[in-house]
Formats: C-alpha cells, sequence, structure tokens
C-alpha cells in the first residue's frame, strides 16, 4: 500500500511540477511573483526546464510519501516538496526567495499541524515545531542584520519555515535538516570560491531544501 501511495504522491507531485514550472521560470528579479498565461501548461518555459521541474518535484513527492505515515500533516509535506523545488529554482535564477511562496509553506504546515492537534488531543508536536520555527527566524534574522548583505529576508523566512516544517517530526529533524542545509550552502560557496566564481552569493534556497529533504527521509 506505501508503494502505491509513493507512486500516486509522486505523480501528483510530478504534475504540479508542471504549473510550478511556469511561475518558477517566469518570476522577476523584484516585483510581485504571477502565474503567466497557460501556467497549467507550463506556461513559455522551455519543455525542458518544465521536465526537470516536474521530475524533481514528483521525486521529492515521492520520498515524502515514503517517509511520512498517511496523517493530516501529511499535505502539507507534499505541499512543501513541490513549492520548496520552486523556491529553490527561484532563487538559483533571481537570487530571491519570495514571501508569497514561503507564507504558503507556513499556512499550510501550520493548518495541518493544528488540525492533527486537535484530533490527536497532543498539543507537545504543534509547540515545538513554533518554538523551532520562531526560534530559527529570530537567529537568522539577527544574523541577517550583523552580517549585512549575507543573507537576505528570504533566506530567513525560509529557514523559519524549514524548521517549522521539521520541528514537527521532532527535535532532531528540525536540527539535523537546518544544519545539513547550512553545511551544503558552505560546500557550495566554497566550491564557487575555489572556481573564482564571482557572480554574487551561492543562493541558500537549493541547500536548505536539500536538507530538509534529508531530515524529511531520515525521520522515518
Amino acid at each position: 500500500m506505501k508503494g502505491l501511495a509513493a507512486v500516486g504522491l509522486g505523480l501528483a507531485g510530478a504534475l504540479a511540477g508542471i504549473p510550478m514550472a511556469a511561475i518558477a521560470f517566469s518570476a522577476p528579479a523584484t516585483g510581485r511573483i504571477r502565474a503567466p498565461e497557460r501556467w497549467w501548461f507550463g506556461g513559455a518555459t522551455r519543455p525542458a526546464f518544465v521536465i526537470v521541474t516536474a521530475a524533481g518535484t514528483g521525486i521529492a513527492a515521492a520520498i515524502i510519501s515514503i517517509a511520512m505515515p498517511p496523517t493530516v500533516a501529511l499535505p502539507s509535506y507534499w505541499i512543501f516538496a513541490v513549492i520548496g523545488v520552486g523556491l529553490a529554482i527561484i532563487d538559483v535564477r533571481c537570487r530571491r526567495l519570495p514571501h508569497c511562496l514561503t507564507a504558503v509553506l507556513w499556512t499550510s504546515s501550520g493548518v495541518t499541524f493544528i488540525a492533527a492537534a486537535l484530533i490527536d488531543g497532543d498539543g507537545g508536536p504543534l509547540v515545538r515545531a513554533t518554538s523551532a520555527g520562531i526560534a530559527t527566524a529570530i537567529i537568522m534574522l539577527a544574523v541577517a542584520l550583523a552580517l549585512p548583505g549575507q543573507l537576505g529576508l528570504g533566506d530567513v523566512a525560509f529557514a523559519g519555515t524549514i524548521t517549522f516544517s521539521l520541528g514537527w517530526l521532532g527535535w532532531q529533524a528540525a536540527c539535523l535538516g537546518l544544519l545539513a542545509g547550512l553545511f551544503l550552502q558552505g560546500a557550495a560557496a566554497a566550491t564557487r570560491r575555489r572556481q573564482r566564481d564571482s557572480d554574487g552569493l551561492t543562493p541558500m534556497g537549493p541547500a536548505l531544501l536539500a536538507g530538509w529533504l534529508l531530515a524529511v527521509a531520515l525521520s522515518s
């Protein structure tokens, strides 16, 4: 049954990757994020980019469905997998993590976590997730203010929602996901320095998403 669920959610994630590609590859460097015309077919995005994005969202969604039990909280992780891939693409392209998309992650996680807490009659995981997310956001904001130009507010918000999501699974998952993301970010930045790539700072979104996915996969 779990294998069938993984296939189903993976295919659904791949289909969701088509409009996600339209949004991610049409996102401007500044200003509002808008869905382009014919977004349900990928908009004006090159077919190869649509296929790669759909493959990424499908694989991420399948991993989530394998690692996570079928609980009320599962939909928020599926949404995170799909939108997270889109955010990573936007960050690579435009060096930004739009707040409108991270807000969707905060909201979807919050709604499902509250629903799960009410159904289970246990508010402990919700308190833990909230504490992890807020603490991470505050720490990252302090770093951003102390080191101007090193972190953007999009990085702060995305890191916060990473640990908010993982905090539901436990403190270990939250710490692992954040630290793994930061380690990958440091490794990527070091590689760029060795290659003398001076094209701005290394986008943090892909590393944070990889850390989140790793933590979810190892949480089962």
